[in-house]
């Protein structure tokens, strides 16, 4: 079994790359905005870092149930904290799963271009200013023996994906 922790920032292509990985593994794809939606719909979630810790919390125990059942699990957030990366890694050990860290090293251009069209097209939700120069300055470049692969706007998703096998 393996965990795909995904690691960047907003709008670097995380979800993307955690629907595509998760289509071609046949993992379960976790998703922590769907469910600070999903949570929000049964019961208001706390504002702020209470609302965050919560929902990280909620991702860990769906991890778990997805791990325990057998699954493999692509897990879409920031996770750019260490300690969050190794949150993830504790419940991987739990069941027996290989942890990998999937760091997206997208160019701060790019995202800024990927925000600027965001606002246009409203695909996805905006990400307040302040929030993502909070993520920004608390970013940890994940560390090697994190067993880390990188994807950069310019690698190949195919052979990406063999790499994960």
């Amino acid at each position: 079994m393996n965990l795909y922790i995904m690691c960047g920032l907003a709008f670097s292509g995380k979800s993307t790359l955690a629907r595509k990985i998760a289509e071609q593994t046949g993992s379960k794809r976790i998703a922590f905005d769907e469910l600070w939606v999903e949570k929000d719909k049964e019961q208001p979630v706390p504002k702020g870092d209470e609302g965050w810790k919560f929902i990280r919390l909620v991702g860990q125990k769906e991890v778990a149930k997805a791990l325990q059942a057998g699954q493999d699990v692509v897990y879409d957030d920031n996770n750019v904290r260490f300690e969050h990366r190794e949150e993830l890694r504790e419940v991987a050990r739990r069941f027996g799963a290989r942890a990998v860290t999937i760091y997206l090293k997208t160019p701060m251009e790019l995202i800024r271009e990927r925000e600027a069209a965001n606002r246009s097209t409203g695909e996805r939700h905006e990400v307040e200013p302040a929030n993502f120069q909070k993520v920004v300055e608390q970013m940890q470049i994940p560390r090697p023996e994190e067993n880390v692969v990188e994807f950069a706007p310019s690698s190949d998703l195919n052979e990406f994906i063999q790499r994960l096998k």
